[in-house]
């Protein structure tokens, strides 16, 4: 059923009030392999339409997963009890029409609609080659998987506002076992590209295969402060641990630790933060957020200095401020809230380890972050190195210290910019953290 005959045919119960359509469709092709055999397979679709009610200020939400005219009509009853309990709330509203610049769709149409479906069930396979195959040590990869996911999404509402768009995601990820002289390691990671071709296979089993080996031999050393190296996907942990610090979500709620800091130096200056929803290829880059504002990019942080909050249309209006087309819905059973698009740390010119230097390469326990205060505690398994070729794998100690304090801290920043998911950073090296040990 199109969305717009749901809505036309529904007119009756939408009189009287402002409404907001949004109807979803996702596709996902999921492959694992297993001793260079394909191990399962698997199809699924899930769909789903989201309601929202607006009058008097108020406001009522529900959804529907079961889409029929007798199961919208529900939901859309459902949508409008909901509103007649609700608190009034001036600053909902819904997006009208706003004119920006279309940028191309990241919609891999051969991929997605001409390539055989084995093709792409065997990438598993090249997922678990690519990482057993580069070393001995390499006894066995686990959780090896590939996954495509086509997505589609249309907005309709009372303000005019009509948009839709299309997209894939491509996933490949796994973890690998390594064994030598009696000791074993595991490490895990993952890449995601919008287009198959971009898909950095080879790229994501050079990272985990070296990650499990640095680690063999690894043991506790005694308690010490020292400079710390954050690869890429370590300080991409961190970014998105710590991301809601920089949300219009934490500011309204006074959680934020940048709520006076406008304008002031919060970072190195060699600390600029983007969050760019129309970034070439990003995975989260679209011409609309799930509330119809127009993505763009902002500056958070720009060398040091605290620029600008993300917002949706909620959070943009008790703050004085405009969306920055941050409203995304986690899952269509839930309404928009403000969520990074593509967030990222800009590179720099290139990291040199001089001194005895921590590097990490696991982090453990990072969900028990604070946001708020920028405080942690997580465990870590690494390798010590110094700038003339001195080597120790390290296990079983904790990494402690305050995110904004780290961001204050950091000396140099890498030219090694990647991103997992939507999340990126490039290598960065903080002048002393606490490593905690023996």
């Amino acid at each position: 059923m199109e969305l717009k005959k749901i809505i036309q045919k529904n007119s009756d119960l939408l009189n009287g009030f402002e409404w907001d359509f949004y109807f979803v469709e996702k596709i996902t092709l999921k492959s694992s392999s297993k001793d260079f055999q394909i191990e399962e397979v698997t199809k699924s679709k899930e769909k789903g339409l989201s309601i929202r009610l607006k009058k008097d200020s108020k406001v009522g939400f529900s959804y529907v997963s079961n889409i029929s005219e007798d199961t919208v009509r529900k939901g859309i009853q459902k949508a409008k009890d909901i509103l007649k309990i609700s608190t009034p709330d001036e600053a909902l509203f819904f997006q009208k029409p706003v004119k920006t610049d279309l940028i191309p769709e990241a919609y891999d149409a051969f991929s997605s609609e001409r390539l055989d479906i084995t093709e792409k069930m065997l990438k598993a396979i090249e997922i678990e080659r690519a990482i057993k195959t580069k070393d001995s040590r390499i006894k066995n990869v686990r959780d090896c998987t590939f996954s495509e996911t086509v997505f589609s999404y249309s907005l309709i509402n009372s303000k005019g506002l009509d948009i839709s768009e299309k997209g894939t995601v491509y996933t490949a990820m796994a973890s690998a076992v390594a064994e030598d002289k009696g000791d074993s390691q595991i490490a895990w990671g993952f890449t995601q590209s919008r287009y198959l071709k971009e898909l950095d296979i080879n790229g994501v089993a050079d990272e985990i295969v070296l990650s499990a080996l640095s680690l063999l031999g690894g043991k506790p050393v005694p308690t010490s402060s020292l400079p710390v190296l954050f690869p890429p996907y370590s300080f991409s942990q961190m970014l998105e641990s710590f991301y809601q610090a920089f949300s219009g979500d934490f500011l309204i709620k006074g959680k934020s630790y940048f709520e006076d800091k406008k304008d002031q130096k919060v970072a190195s200056s060699l600390i600029s933060i983007l969050d760019d929803g129309r970034l070439t290829h990003g995975i989260m880059t679209r011409n609309f957020d799930d509330e119809g504002s127009p993505t763009q990019r902002t500056q958070i942080i720009k060398e040091g200095v605290f620029k600008n909050f993300i917002h949706n249309t909620y959070t943009a209006k008790l703050s004085g401020e405009k969306s920055t087309g941050n409203g995304f819905k986690a899952t269509f059973k839930e309404p928009p809230q403000v969520y990074p698009s593509n967030f990222y740390l800009q590179k720099g010119t290139g990291i040199k380890v001089e001194s005895k230097t921590f590097k990490v390469i696991q982090l453990l326990g990072l969900h028990t972050a604070n946001p708020v205060t920028g405080d942690f505690s997580v465990g870590a398994s690494g390798v010590l190195i110094d700038g003339k070729g001195f080597s120790q794998p390290v296990t079983g100690v904790t990494l402690s210290g305050n995110f904004f304090q780290m961001l204050k801290d950091i000396i140099q920043v890498g030219d090694d910019l990647r991103f997992y998911g939507n999340i990126g950073s490039p290598s960065v090296l903080v002048e002393k953290m606490v490593l905690g040990g023996v």
